[in-house]
């Protein structure tokens, strides 16, 4: 268990549960840390937000036990330990029993934002701002040993589902300014646990990539009338190198200026703003797709460390209508060296066309 309490301005004590954390149920085991509280920075020469979370340092890594992968026995995602997770906010059945749950989902016990807001203060170079918002974790099976892309149809049909319905709960919330959900699959990918699980983090600030994507698609719209993710869909369609995979409802490429080699996209053939908007008749294909395309990936890219990020308008945003929602597949094939991080510009080594063209030939395999 984790406690906050006040000690001055922007400086926190943190009480931790150090028997929770072993396992046991010591509860006089008490740990004390002074820490900053979870909080957003404002950078004052870009006005980017950085989310201090200096609590997530003590989530713990099952990929470190002792070398090899936690079993059932510790893992608080697996049927059985729920008690080991906050109390879940919303739980899926899956059909057979009422006590039996095929997706939960459980406030994140190490968050990156915290749910009450504590004021904010203006420094004459800085800004600072409690880091409030929604951090969830969706366990999307009972099972411990299966990924995502192992999970039968209908399965993944109710993580999607979730996905939705939970995001559209979250973003009518006042003060929440945008929503995301992601995965990280693999502990090169950032996952601490191994079972499968995705997360939620609804902000309240708008990220500056989401942020740059609703520019450029208004700018787009005021200068040529159409939806920018439209007129590319068209472009890429017709040129067709860079696709993997179309249906009648979802496009799967690699996109034109792809930053990481194997990166992915979905897209829907009609633009639409926002994911949690989805209608059900939509769900079942893009969960289709979806599972082809980490199965694909699996299969060019075996065991390849994977993140995955579902973007969507924020909500309340006048610039909403020219947005359109699409979900970046992304394998972590290489690292993010100094030029990455200093210019903030990437370095691909390896073309989409022919990322796109090992994705297509494995399909036709399967």
């Amino acid at each position: 268990m984790v406690t906050w309490h006040r000690r001055q301005r922007d400086s926190w004590n943190l009480k931790v549960d150090v028997g929770f954390l072993a396992g046991t149920d010591t509860s006089d085991a008490i740990l004390w840390l002074n820490v900053i509280m979870a909080e957003l920075r404002k950078d004052p020469i870009l006005g980017d937000w950085v989310i201090l979370a200096p609590e997530r340092a003590l989530r713990p890594f099952d990929h470190e036990i002792a070398g090899v992968s936690a079993t059932r026995d510790l893992c608080p995602f697996c049927r059985g330990n729920e008690s080991a997770t906050p109390a879940a906010v919303m739980t899926v059945p899956d059909g057979t029993s009422p006590d039996d749950w095929a997706v939960r989902i459980v406030p994140n016990r190490y968050p990156a934002v915290l749910t009450a807001a504590l004021g904010k203060s203006t420094f004459e170079f800085t800004e600072q701002a409690p880091a409030t918002g929604h951090h969830e974790v969706i366990i999307e099976s009972p099972s411990h040993d299966q990924a995502m892309r192992d999970l039968s149809e209908d399965q993944v049909v109710r993580v999607v589902r979730a996905w939705r319905d939970r995001l559209a709960a979250v973003s009518r919330e006042a003060g929440i300014a945008h929503t995301m959900i992601f995965k990280n699959e693999g502990a090169a990918a950032g996952a601490s646990l191994e079972h499968v699980h995705s997360q939620l983090l609804a902000t309240s600030f708008v990220p500056v990539r989401i942020e740059a994507e609703l520019e450029a698609g208004q700018t787009h719209f005021e200068q040529t009338g159409k939806n920018a993710w439209s007129d590319m869909l068209e472009r890429e369609l017709s040129d067709g190198k860079r696709i993997i995979a179309a249906t009648e409802q979802f496009v799967l490429l690699c996109p034109f200026a792809s930053r990481f080699p194997g990166e992915m996209c979905l897209y829907p053939r009609e633009p639409s703003p926002a994911f949690e908007a989805a209608p059900d008749s939509t769900l079942q294909p893009f969960t289709s797709l979806l599972r082809n395309a980490l199965r694909c990936l699996h299969d060019v890219f075996p065991d390849a460390p994977i993140n995955l990020g579902l973007h969507t308008s924020p909500p309340r945003d006048t610039r909403s209508p020219c947005y359109c929602w699409h979900l970046a597949i992304t394998p972590r094939l290489t690292g993010i060296a100094g030029f990455e991080i200093g210019a903030g510009s990437w370095i691909n080594v390896t073309a989409p066309e022919d990322a796109a063209s090992r994705y297509r030939q494995s399909i036709d395999r399967s």
